[in-house]
């Protein structure tokens, strides 16, 4: 079985100033494993930043949260994973952050997501991510989508939030220099869904 979503979220947020100072700063990221990934741990394994631009990260997670018995049959007693991720600089979308979520018996259970931002207007973007998941359990596709979202919905708060607080520091203005439209969080509901073609 296979689930495909699509989440957005708008930000007061240039993509270039996003991806040169926030995706990759380490205050932000501590601020995301802890207030919106929820890990028991993290380990970054290896880090790559070429010459060119493009980087590679693969770090080894453990979830903070429990996991029904049809994920624990389908991936085992643990739930922690490796995840592989990669900044393409070039094609469709680009620049964007490409991860692969590796679990044990990773055949069974596969989980791709394509971040990156549009820019919408002056100092505004809409931050989108594309979800793959495929599942031989209905039910584990199921919570696993559930939490995705989740998950996005927390670190699309801690980046509204994370923006708003370092904005000067980021652009040099203050934040009431910089005017445009609210940034609304568009949660989208798993069952509310149409598949992708």
């Amino acid at each position: 079985m296979q689930q495909l979503f699509t989440v957005r979220y708008a930000y007061a947020v240039e993509p270039d100033l996003f991806w040169r100072r926030v995706f990759f700063d380490r205050g932000y990221n501590a601020r995301l494993l802890r207030e919106a990934h929820r890990f028991s741990s993290v380990d970054i394994v290896e880090e790559t930043i070429h010459a060119d631009g493009r980087r590679t990260r693969k770090a080894r997670v453990t979830p903070g949260v429990d996991a029904p018995a049809a994920l624990r049959k389908q991936v085992g007693d643990s739930t922690a994973f490796v995840e592989l991720g990669t900044l393409e600089i070039e094609g469709p979308h680009a620049p964007r952050w490409i991860t692969r979520l590796l679990l044990p018996r990773s055949a069974e259970i596969s989980i791709l997501t394509r971040l990156w931002l549009e820019r919408t207007g002056p100092g505004q973007s809409v931050w989108v991510v594309e979800v793959e998941l495929e599942s031989r359990s209905a039910e584990a596709l199921e919570f696993i989508g559930e939490e995705i979202l989740e998950c996005y919905h927390r670190v699309a708060e801690v980046t509204e939030r994370w923006l708003r607080e370092n904005h000067e520091r980021l652009t040099g203005q203050s934040p009431d220099v910089q005017r445009g439209m609210p940034a609304a969080f568009l949660y989208l509901n798993l069952k509310q869904l149409t598949p992708h073609s």
